[in-house]
């Protein structure tokens, strides 16, 4: 047996696996991830607005059946599947696709046009050269998901501080100002390290992406300057010596023109159950994760917190249902030097709102942030397990602060329909939301090296279905391009860990951000 059939054998049985814990999930996604809007009186559908806890849970099982409507059961049962492969992985074009008379798609073409389906296993969606199962030599994926900052917000000056190659706004960029009568405001150097929180909803973002002008930062936050604002090496030289060193994406966006939860639900479930605000998904949603994928495959995964574990909030069962897996920063340390590091390790800062949160989420101190991650990148670095370690560096969204970049069309993953209120903006889950920071920090992360991919969270979960023979939740994961090329599996350039600066904590800017958000 050659390795590509045992491969495919693996992936197939891990998706029968999958299909028994009933993780991973059948989508039809709607007509072209057309707009939908709520009829709702209510400003926001909230849980109890929703309907049962039945309701809501048979809502999120009929946009997701089991995957055992697959492309293998599908053939036999007659259900049409929208894109599949053949027996000897050639992507198949869907009848009702573009061109349909067209020869076949490179795979690169199917992910764009969205032609994945969920289910759909890494081989048969990446790259026919891409690393799959063993030969991506990561053993531990450790995803660091800080908040509520936009690319050009944090490394507007990377450019001039030593990687020319990442994309940032011109100095020229400017938003209308709505309070002096619409006169364009400019870009500045912030100066405080806790800027006051921003608007970052549904509407407010897409006032802010203004049909892809990106000029609408300063009338969405009611003309508060900080919205234009940007830091230094200075202010993070930590964070700039991280991306000046190892490999970032500056086309990274956050899943989503939404706030903290639909983001962070997308970059574990690849997509937000309709969610469009920070009140609670469906019931059911906790069943269609990449824990239950990992759990489903035999590979051990955690959930290590400093404060409150907001996967517990949006996926209520989790705690009860995995106790074990959820665990505390301390434990992180201890595992980390233990060398007993699970295949997936999601860290959770503290969620606390005043200046000495190290979420980064306004109005923390930023460089408490910074430091809190510089702590366990370090620890992870000096590690007995770092030769097989990759380190994801990223914020769930963009928290309101400018970015240049217009997100791209994005795959709708489901068939789930945007719970909105009236009034709100129109618009799907067929677009990303902003630009966010990326940064790889591993043994096999390319040198000072800038990716221009299209990449979102849920590139992150490709990569660690390409790892493990997962099936796609969504159709949004499906299609997504693993951060690939961020890598050099074959040359690795830092076995031995970097020198990098110490992200220290200036005393006099965290007593005055004290002193404002007590």
């Amino acid at each position: 047996m050659d390795l590509s059939t045992a491969r495919t054998g693996i992936a197939r049985a891990l998706t029968l696996s999958c299909l028994l814990m009933n993780a991973c999930e059948r989508v039809t996604p709607s007509a072209g991830g057309a707009t939908h809007r709520d009829s709702s009186d209510a400003a926001y559908a909230t849980d109890a607005s929703y309907g049962t806890d039945a309701a809501r849970a048979a809502t999120v099982d009929a946009a997701l059946p089991p995957t055992s409507q697959s492309r293998a059961h599908a053939e036999t049962s007659g259900v049409q599947v929208d894109a599949g492969v053949t027996e000897d992985g050639e992507l198949e074009r869907d009848a009702s696709a573009e061109d349909a008379s067209a020869a076949a798609w490179s795979r690169d073409e199917a992910r764009e046009h969205c032609q994945f389906a969920a289910g759909a296993l890494p081989e048969q969606t990446v790259d026919t050269t891409a690393a799959l199962g063993a030969q991506i030599p990561i053993d531990h994926f450790i995803v660091v998901m800080q908040e509520n900052h936009s690319f050009d917000h944090y490394f507007q000056m990377l450019p001039k501080r030593g990687q020319p190659d990442a994309e940032v706004a011109k100095a020229t960029y400017t938003n209308p100002d709505p309070t002096h009568g619409g006169r364009p405001a400019g870009i500045f150097h912030e100066t405080s390290y806790c800027p006051n929180d921003l608007e970052h909803g549904w509407t407010p973002i897409h006032q802010q992406y203004a049909n892809g002008a990106m000029n609408g930062f300063l009338a969405a936050s009611k003309g508060r300057s900080q919205a234009l604002g940007y830091y230094d090496a200075i202010d993070l030289p930590y964070y700039y010596a991280l991306a000046n060193t190892f490999s970032i994406g500056d086309r990274y966006f956050s899943p989503v023109m939404g706030p903290t939860y639909p983001n962070r639900l997308f970059a574990l479930s690849a997509t937000s159950f309709g969610l469009t605000n920070n009140s609670l998904a469906a019931r059911g949603a906790e069943r269609h994760t990449i824990f239950q994928q990992l759990e489903a495959a035999g590979q051990p995964w955690m959930i290590y917190a400093g404060g409150q574990v907001r996967e517990t909030v949006f996926y209520p069962t989790l705690k009860s249902t995995y106790p074990s897996h959820l665990s505390t920063l301390d434990q992180l340390t201890h595992d980390v030097q233990a060398g007993t590091l699970p295949a997936l390790a999601w860290v959770e800062s503290d969620t606390g709102m005043t200046a000495n949160g190290a979420s980064e989420h306004p109005p923390n101190d930023m460089q408490v942030g910074e430091q809190f991650v510089a702590h366990i990148v370090d620890a992870l670095m000096h590690g007995p397990q770092w030769a097989r370690t990759a380190i994801f560096i990223t914020y769930d969204e963009h928290g309101g602060f400018f970015d240049h970049v217009p997100p791209p069309h994005a795959c709708a993953p489901d068939s789930i329909a945007p719970r909105l209120p009236r009034g709100a903006a129109a618009g799907g889950f067929d677009r990303y939301g902003m630009r966010v920071p990326f940064i790889v920090v591993s043994p096999y992360a390319r040198p000072h090296h800038v990716s221009h991919d299209v990449l979102s969270h849920t590139s992150i979960l490709r990569l660690i279905q390409a790892r493990y023979g997962l099936p796609a939740l969504t159709r949004r994961d499906a299609n997504a391009n693993p951060p690939y090329d961020l890598f050099d599996f074959h040359r690795p350039a830092f076995l031995t860990a970097p020198p990098l600066p110490e992200a220290t904590v200036n005393p006099q800017e965290l007593d005055r951000c004290r002193a404002a958000h007590p």
